[in-house]
C-alpha cells in the first residue's frame, strides 16, 4: 500500500513510498524527529513507520482501525505483492494491485489480466490461515472463471490443497523476494534394462516416475504459470482433488497417457 509522506523541517518534499522508499529512504521516515507526516492513500489515516521484533519493515495505522482494507498489512506482505505485481508485468500482462470482484466476494492481493482477457489471482499468504479459508476463497475465483495461485513461506497445510508455492523467506527485510522451493517436476519413462544391470525378474519393462527440476526464480515462474508453460499437477483422492506442484503441460499429458497404458500395469508374477 503506498504511502503519501510530507517531511517539513529542510522543506517539504512529497513523495510515494511503495517499498523502503520510492524517493524516499527509510531512514528518512522511521525515528525521524520531526516526525515526518505519513497518510494512508487508501483511507487517508495518519501512519507511522515501524520496525517488528523479527525485524520487518512496515507502516502502522497511528490508530487502530477497521475501516480501512489494508490495515494490519506489514512491509513484507506488501513487498511481496509488489513483487508478484512486477513479475506479472514482466512478463507481459497487466496486473493491478487490491483488486475486487463488482460483486464483492473477493478481493486479489493482484489481479492479473492476461492480453486474451484472462484473469489470475495471485495471493501472497505470509500469515498463517486454516485450510478451510483458503479453500473458500480459492472457490470464489474458482466460481468466478478467475485462476489463483497463492504464494507463502510456510510449510502451510493448504500448500497440497491448492495451486501454490512455497518462497525461500528473504535473509533480510529489505532484500526481494526471488527464489522458490523445487516445486516444478519432469515425467520420464526409461527402459528398465537402462537403470537396472541385471534387470530383476519382478521389476516390468519401464521405470516411469516424476522427477524434480531445479528452482525456479519467483519471476520465471510466475512468467511460466501465467503463460500456460507450468499448469498444476493434480491428483483425486478420498479428501478431494490434491496438488502436486507443477510441470509442463506435455508432461502432465505424458503421465496421464503412460497410466492408461499397458505398461503401466504391474508385471505378471514369475
Amino acid at each position: 500500500m503506498p504511502l503519501t509522506a510530507r517531511l517539513h523541517g529542510h522543506g517539504t518534499l512529497d513523495a510515494t513510498l511503495d517499498g523502503l522508499g520510492c524517493g524516499l529512504a527509510w531512514e528518512a521516515v522511521y525515528r525521524v524527529r520531526p516526525r515526518p507526516v505519513l497518510a494512508c492513500t487508501q483511507c487517508g489515516l495518519p501512519m507511522h513507520a515501524k520496525v517488528s521484533g523479527r525485524g520487518g519493515r512496515f507502516f502502522a495505522h497511528d490508530r487502530r482501525t477497521t475501516a480501512c482494507a489494508a490495515a494490519g498489512e506489514t512491509e513484507e506482505h506488501r513487498s511481496l505483492k509488489r513483487a508478484l505485481a512486477a513479475a506479472a508485468r514482466e512478463a507481459g500482462h497487466r496486473a493491478e494491485l487490491e483488486a475486487s470482484a463488482a460483486h464483492g466476494g473477493w478481493r486479489a492481493d493482484v489481479l492479473v489480466t492476461t492480453a486474451g482477457g484472462r484473469l489470475t489471482a495471485l495471493e501472497a499468504q505470509l500469515s498463517s490461515a486454516p485450510l478451510d479459508d483458503v479453500l473458500a476463497r480459492t472457490r470464489r475465483y474458482q466460481d468466478d472463471g478467475v485462476g489463483v495461485v497463492w504464494f507463502t513461506h510456510r510449510a502451510a497445510r493448504w500448500l497440497a490443497h491448492v495451486p501454490a508455492a512455497r518462497l525461500y523467506r528473504p535473509a533480510a527485510p529489505d532484500r526481494p523476494w526471488s527464489r522458490l522451493h523445487p516445486l516444478v517436476s519432469r515425467f520420464s519413462v526409461v527402459s528398465c534394462g537402462e537403470v537396472c544391470d541385471p534387470s530383476p525378474s519382478w521389476h516390468g519393462p519401464v521405470h516411469a516416475g516424476w522427477d524434480h527440476d531445479e528452482e525456479r526464480t519467483l519471476t520465471e515462474f510466475v512468467a511460466d504459470a501465467l503463460n500456460g508453460r507450468l499448469v498444476p499437477r493434480t491428483s483425486t483422492t478420498a479428501l478431494g482433488t490434491r496438488y502436486d506442484g507443477w510441470a509442463a503441460p506435455e508432461d502432465v499429458k505424458a503421465a496421464d497417457d503412460y497410466a492408461a497404458s499397458p505398461q503401466a500395469a504391474p508385471p505378471a508374477p514369475a
